[in-house]
């Protein structure tokens, strides 16, 4: 009995040697688990770091392969137009209220433009709502004037003035210098952005007539071109004087005319031609939009139809003063709005015809974009224009040209103007097999 309890001890005291040895053997296999813990992290950052870099890598392929694209848009006016992104060219990445937002189908500009931006919209509005509104307007606001306040008399004086003046856009107009060189016209070309091209230089020694084509449904090509400086014309085609000839009804509209007149605009009746031509000393160019008002009724988006085929009076007209014929071709004149369908022998198209052999104006149903939407509205569409003057076609005066004489030189202008075409329309993106429509 007396050595159980020495065995017990013995046995205990192994027991304890037993457990104060597996923590030992514990902490080892800890440590080793530590070590191995240590260098995994090691090991994980060395792989972060090559991953991160070939993070790193990929955006700046990314961002080479994005460059090339906008660099590529930049260069074809085509793709730009097409790119919808440049109707609205804000930076992806900036606040919400900077990017359009759609409700009700009609898509709204963003809160936040930048102010070039606002400042080439609000031109653009200006001479939209001028060319459609001022002129109507000024009659309405006369006719207040004198039957409703005591002011009649302003009404009467400018009556007088009109009387008296009626016949100025007859005889060369009333060109301001200073209104044709306003900054706001850098606004207005930037804005689709217009852009003018030469294919000759022009003898200040002799006179010209400039076949614009196409009409569009407002020649705001040739407006920008011709009516101002805002493309550098003067520095293209120094000592040339271009007036553009509108309308003779535009001259029965108070301040309108006045407007229209400051900007180097004249009536395209045919007095007003021939005194350009012969009273006006040389180096002028009398810029006709040949097509008229009813070539604004083939304008739609992507077409290129001209009517030209009866249009023979500019030439009857050059042949007779000796003046040279320049075709010109403004790429993208036709985009500007769109057109309600109106093929030829519709019942639209019939009612179209019909109001303008009476009005003398074509009457077409379009819509272009608003000031605060990109859907519908009467300010033209974000998309760019080229012209191309092309070389000119030299002409032996012929105080009175046969038929035949004109038709033979109507045929070469068309020829021409098809080859100037052709030349220039990859430029802007259009196919080799296109060709142009001539009516």
């Amino acid at each position: 009995m007396v050595e159980t309890p020495d065995e017990t001890e013995l046995v205990q005291e192994k027991k304890i040697e037993e457990m104060v040895q597996t923590p030992d053997e514990t902490e080892l296999v800890q440590e080793e688990k530590i070590e191995e813990m240590v260098e995994t992290p090691v090991e994980t950052e060395s792989v972060q770091e090559e991953k991160v870099e070939e993070m790193g890598e990929m955006p700046d392929e990314t961002d080479s392969v994005q460059e090339e694209k906008i660099e590529e848009i930049k260069e074809n006016p085509m793709l730009r137009s097409a790119n919808l992104e440049l109707e609205k060219p804000f930076e992806s990445e900036v606040h919400e209220s900077m990017h359009p937002t759609t409700m009700f189908g009609v898509e709204f500009a963003p809160l936040i433009i930048p102010l070039e931006r606002r400042l080439q919209t609000t031109v653009v509005l200006h001479l939209v709502a001028t060319f459609f509104f001022m002129g109507y307007g000024s009659i309405l606001l006369g006719l207040y004037l004198l039957f409703f306040t005591r002011y009649w008399w302003l009404t009467v004086l400018y009556a007088g003035w009109f009387v008296y003046d009626i016949e100025t856009c007859n005889r060369g107009g009333r060109r301001s210098e200073w209104v044709r060189n306003w900054p706001i016209w850098e606004h207005y070309r930037n804005y689709f952005p217009v852009s003018l091209k030469k294919s000759a230089d022009l003898d200040p020694n002799k006179n010209y007539i400039f076949g614009y084509h196409p009409h569009g449904i407002i020649p705001l090509g040739a407006m920008c071109n011709f009516g101002t400086e805002g493309t550098g014309f003067s520095k293209l085609f120094p000592n040339i004087k271009p007036y553009l000839l509108m309308l003779q009804g535009i001259f029965w509209l108070p301040f309108l005319r006045d407007y229209m007149m400051t900007a180097g605009g004249c009536s395209v009746s045919k007095s007003s031609i021939e005194w350009i031509l012969t009273k006006e000393g040389k180096g002028n160019a009398a810029v006709i939009v040949i097509g008229g008002a009813q070539e604004a009724l083939e304008a739609h988006p992507g077409t290129h139809t001209l009517k030209l085929k009866a249009r023979k009076g500019f030439v009857k007209l050059a042949l007779r003063h000796g003046a040279s014929l320049v075709p010109v071709y403004s790429f993208g004149e036709n985009d500007l709005f769109d057109q309600a369908e109106n093929p030829v022998g519709s019942k639209l198209r019939e009612l179209q015809n019909y109001l303008t052999s009476k009005l003398g104006m074509s009457p077409p149903i379009f819509h272009g974009r608003g000031v605060f939407n990109y859907s519908f509205g009467l300010i033209p569409y974000r998309r760019p224009v080229m012209t191309v003057v092309g070389k000119p076609l030299d002409l032996e005066k012929v105080e009175n040209p046969d038929e035949t004489l004109v038709s033979q030189t109507h045929e070469k202008y068309i020829s021409e103007l098809c080859s100037l075409f052709d030349t220039h329309k990859t430029e802007f993106g259009i196919g080799e097999d296109v060709k142009l429509t001539i009516i």
